[in-house]
């Protein structure tokens, strides 16, 4: 077959025209919706995160992953509170590297928190899990920046578990679980 040969574009079009209605179908199938889109309710995913109140909680890495949770979820007004979450938050350290005195110059904060959203409606649990952030920090021979180095690694990771229970939020209100 030659290049002017009047049956190859013929070919061709019917190629592309079977892969242009193909594509279609397949398409056509896709159920992607955007994240931040309307719930299937209608109302806005950032309405219904701005109807989670949390729970107080007692130490300071966990407030500091409440307090993130609040800025980012709208606030939890509690006179529209639909659901209410619970928050329980633990941080562990270790060690990354050993030098040859047997130090460890670098260290790595891993903040895990499990979450629990119940309906204020029918006191069900509507979403649980457990999400997770990790930082790392060195160590050097001074006292107050080893503190400082350390509070700000868990901050860091606090930021992170914040925005990972985010994410599963806003996705758990885009499917309509919230």
């Amino acid at each position: 077959m030659s290049s002017s040969d009047p049956s190859r574009p013929l070919g061709h079009a019917i190629r592309a025209a079977v892969f242009a209605i193909g594509a279609t179908f397949l398409l056509a199938a896709c159920t992607v919706q955007p994240l931040y889109g309307p719930t299937p309710t209608g109302e806005a995913v950032t309405t219904a995160l701005d109807r989670i109140s949390i729970d107080p909680v007692d130490t300071r890495i966990a407030q500091e992953v409440r307090n993130r949770l609040l800025f980012v979820l709208g606030g939890g007004r509690q006179e529209t509170a639909a659901y209410r979450m619970k928050l329980t938050v633990t941080a562990a350290e270790s060690a990354l590297g050993v030098t040859p005195v047997e130090t460890a110059p670098t260290y790595s904060i891993t903040v895990s928190a499990t979450y629990e959203v119940r309906s204020l409606a029918t006191d069900e649990i509507v979403l649980r899990g457990t999400s997770r952030g990790t930082a790392s920090f060195d160590r050097i021979t001074q006292v107050y920046a080893n503190t400082r180095a350390k509070l700000d690694a868990e901050n860091r990771a606090a930021v992170q578990t914040a925005t990972d229970i985010r994410i599963r939020l806003a996705a758990a209100a885009a499917n309509g679980i919230i």
